[in-house]
């Protein structure tokens, strides 16, 4: 159905963000900033603004058993290892490549949507955009061969697990969006994460020092204020007034300005058959949606 102009604008905002953020994390990684850690601090300071806000407004969350459900399989199924997966890969594959990867994700949404959600169906064309972005990732993950590194081809496929993983709590907020708050969810989930993460890091990233330099401070605040609050904040927000579908095509739009600005300022230079890859995954994403 058609966006009214108050949802359109924050969509708009939505995908302009997540344009962004690819570039940015990838510049803070090669700058010196531990993969967990820079998730865990940008989910933990921007679980701690919104709870600010919670005990300003007295609007305290419910932990009943359906919101917790939520709030935990959002707070360590997407943000936590999906996230942490991505940030951990990025620092080996261009950001392009986990941007490109990430447009799979209203793939997993439709596989997902018809083992979860009433009235789905797996259509032909449905079957038709399934293969296509499998065999997009497939030749992504080949081409991965013929980057330098050690590290490149299981970075592209911890890429691919995350972006599986998180269609199916996606899916199951759809179905039951109603029984939280944006807030909330992002409050809770956020917290859960950003815990979880930070301890991570201390476990596994001790050998590693932040490199507090102007750029990795920058990172940090506008990936924990523009990349964790605001975007996932109207994500959320958008749940309510849009369709499943919508919804999964946020993924199209940051892979194409990831690639652009990575051209322009990381001279991250994708061959024929990684463009070729990306198109197919992102074609496949758009088929599946086509006419709904």
């Amino acid at each position: 159905f058609l966006m009214k102009p108050k949802v359109l604008i924050n969509y708009a905002i939505l995908c302009f963000i997540w344009g962004t953020t690819w570039i940015i994390l990838k510049k803070s990684l090669i700058g010196g900033t531990p993969p967990f850690f820079g998730s865990g601090f940008r989910f933990f300071f921007g679980s701690i603004i919104l709870w600010g806000i919670i005990l300003y407004k007295r609007n305290f969350p419910s932990f009943k058993a359906l919101p917790l459900q939520l709030y935990i399989q959002f707070g360590l199924l997407n943000l936590t290892i999906c996230y942490g997966l991505t940030y951990w890969a990025t620092q080996f594959i261009y950001s392009s490549l986990s941007a490109l990867i990430w447009a799979g994700f209203p793939l997993c949404v439709a596989v997902f949507s018809y083992f979860m959600l009433p009235d789905e169906v797996l259509t032909k064309k449905k079957i038709i955009s399934l293969f296509l972005g499998t065999i997009g990732a497939l030749l992504i993950l080949k081409e991965g061969l013929n980057f330098k590194g050690d590290q490149v081809v299981i970075g592209i496929f911890m890429v691919v697990i995350a972006v599986i993983i998180a269609g199916y709590p996606n899916v199951y907020l759809k179905r039951y969006s109603n029984a939280v708050t944006s807030l909330h969810l992002n409050a809770v989930s956020q917290l859960i994460a950003g815990i979880t993460l930070l301890i991570i890091s201390f476990v596994f990233e001790s050998d590693q020092k932040m490199v507090w330099n102007n750029f990795n401070i920058f990172a940090l605040a506008y990936l924990t204020i523009f990349g964790s609050l605001i975007a996932w904040y109207i994500y959320f927000w958008l749940f309510p007034h849009i369709s499943m579908s919508q919804i999964s095509y946020i993924a199209f739009f940051p892979p194409v300005m990831a690639s652009i600005l990575g051209w322009i300022l990381l001279d991250e230079k994708l061959s024929i058959l990684a463009i070729f890859g990306g198109g197919l995954v992102i074609f496949g994403a758009v088929l599946v949606n086509l006419n709904e």
